[in-house]
């Protein structure tokens, strides 16, 4: 274990802050009941904080009395492993200190233990039955967080790369480990990171080896998102589109493939002639219906596309590949509009539940909006009682 100081315990005063007299004391690491906490009130106490119960306050960040932060009585490996599960910063803290054995495992397998505390604070478990588990051997914690009883994905657990995680992606990291297909993609992989469970919730079965390539540690979900959407062109563009993934293992063949099919199909569609244009026209009418209306009120600066010519003109236009989307309009799964000004864009709102939302805003071959078109698009959905 880790030398800390010996400061065991920590008054908070935050009566000026609540505005009413209250102080929550807190045991330090090392006590014999590590980061116990109590709230008193003139006192008597007010509440008290079982096993895995945080008092909803950033209490490692604060000062006491003493001007002592909580966290400075906190071994510097565990205040990593916090860092990267911000929702349970404080069970994490207090499970980690409560055995060698609890310890060991949060440092040996930091993901397994964070969803470990993740399932015991929501089934309520008690002290005893956390000491019992973190003896066990890897494949029965897995078992009772919900997992697979697999040394392999054991040892892919132990191999992922943390970062910050939000509260609801503890939730996709077990639906992804659940999946015989992810884990088939992930096992032989050698970096693997939770950006890749990010983008393997996406695009479940569609996934191929070559496409964990396509982001990094640091992505941000921007960049993830930008992965998804092409793959998702590729899809719409190409008949044989699992073969042609299957090709691609970095980010710039992505890019190029993806140009590569939208110049064909805008080009399959690039006929001057009127004749042609009614023809193409006739034949998504013939195959889909009429095109549908539009689901929320124009704009001054924004106009819904409202023909089945105007949706493949749009992706000629704009040299992206909206014109493919006529399956999803037809669906009404998805609605085209443009803007004029201040920038040219097209965008695509998607219906959600039947709310329709913001989904896509591309500018010539695919570049992103500027600052000021997005607000003005999300003002006019706003007014419009869309999301």
């Amino acid at each position: 274990m880790v030398t800390i100081p010996a400061h065991n315990v920590f008054r908070f005063d935050l009566s000026e802050i609540l505005r009413y007299p209250i102080e929550i004391i807190v045991e330090g690491w090392s006590s014999a009941r590590p980061l116990h906490w109590v709230s008193t009130s003139e006192g008597e106490t007010v509440a008290e904080g079982n096993f895995l119960e945080s008092p909803g306050l950033p209490l490692l960040d604060l000062r006491d009395d003493d001007s002592c932060y909580l966290r400075n009585n906190i071994p510097e490996p565990v205040l990593n492993i916090c860092a990267n599960a911000t929702s349970l910063e404080f069970e994490v803290a207090q499970a980690c200190a409560i055995s060698g054995a609890a310890y060991e495992l949060a440092m040996d397998t930091p993901l397994l233990f964070i969803l470990l505390v993740s399932t015991c604070k929501q089934q309520g478990t008690g002290i005893d039955l956390f000491l019992a588990l973190v003896g066990l051997k890897r494949r029965d914690i897995l078992t009772y967080i919900g997992l697979p009883a697999s040394n392999s994905l054991a040892r892919i657990i132990k191999r992922l790369a943390l970062r910050k995680m939000t509260p609801w992606e503890l939730d996709d990291v077990i639906a992804v480990l659940c999946d015989d297909a992810a884990i088939k993609l992930l096992r032989h992989h050698p970096n693997i990171h939770l950006n890749h469970l990010t983008f393997i919730r996406k695009f479940p079965g569609t996934l191929w080896p070559g496409s964990l390539n396509l982001v990094e540690a640091d992505s941000g979900l921007q960049s993830i998102n930008w992965a998804c959407r092409l793959i998702a062109d590729v899809e719409r563009l190409s008949a044989d589109n699992q073969k042609t993934l299957r090709q691609i293992n970095s980010r710039q063949g992505l890019q190029d493939l993806h140009d590569r099919l939208v110049e064909r199909f805008n080009a399959n569609n690039s006929e001057d002639s009127e004749v042609f244009r009614r023809a193409k026209a006739r034949a998504l009418e013939k195959e889909h219906g009429p095109y549908p209306a539009p689901p929320v009120p124009e704009s001054t600066r924004i106009q819904a596309l409202k023909s089945w010519s105007a949706l493949l003109d749009e992706g000629r236009t704009m040299h992206h590949c909206v014109g493919a989307y006529d399956i999803m309009v037809a669906a009404e799964e998805v609605f085209i509009y443009k803007m004029e000004e201040p920038e040219r864009l097209t965008i695509a709102l998607e219906n959600k539940s039947g709310n329709w939302v913001l989904g896509e805003i591309r500018g010539y071959c695919n570049a992103n909006p500027e600052s000021t078109a997005l607000e003005l698009i999300h003002r006019w959905l706003k007014a419009s009682g869309s999301a």
